[in-house]
């Protein structure tokens, strides 16, 4: 019986060592997972805002197939891809208005009210903006137009 007693000793220190063991890995393998997922929420980066510039609504008179007398309210943002170019039109503002005012009278009235209209408008207010404003102006990174009003009567 004394043997018995003996195995038992050797017993308790064994188990001991490989709790701890198993312990230590268990530990070891949740804080790696926890390094890795504080690792990828530090390199996730929120999508940039898009920088706008906001043309005031106006109001212009339409031509018409019919003579009638029509009207374009009409408001929107320009999308733009750097700050040089928000700064440049928000700087030429005054001017640039006008000659929307000029291309935006011109337009015929039962065109504007179909999607397609919409995006020839939009089509040709980018072309506009694209010619030279100032005589050293930079390369203008125009990405779109999107309309906040737009009421055709």
């Amino acid at each position: 019986m004394p043997t018995s007693k003996k195995i038992w000793l050797w017993f308790i220190p064994i188990a001991l060592v490989a709790a701890a063991a198993s312990s230590a890995g268990v530990y070891a393998y949740v804080m790696r997972e926890r390094a890795h997922a504080q690792q990828a929420h530090a390199t996730f980066k929120a999508p940039q805002a898009p920088l706008l510039v906001s043309v005031a609504p106006m109001t212009v008179n339409l031509r018409s197939a019919h003579d009638e007398a029509t009207m374009l309210y009409v408001g929107f943002n320009l999308e733009v891809g750097n700050e040089a170019t928000r700064k440049l039109l928000e700087l030429y503002m005054p001017k640039i208005r006008s000659q929307l005012l000029t291309v935006l009278s011109g337009q015929d009235s039962s065109e504007l009210a179909t999607p397609a209209g919409k995006d020839a408008l939009a089509a040709s207010i980018l072309a506009l903006l694209r010619n030279t404003l100032s005589a050293e102006q930079p390369d203008l990174a125009l990405l779109g137009v999107l309309y906040t009003d737009f009421i055709v009567q």
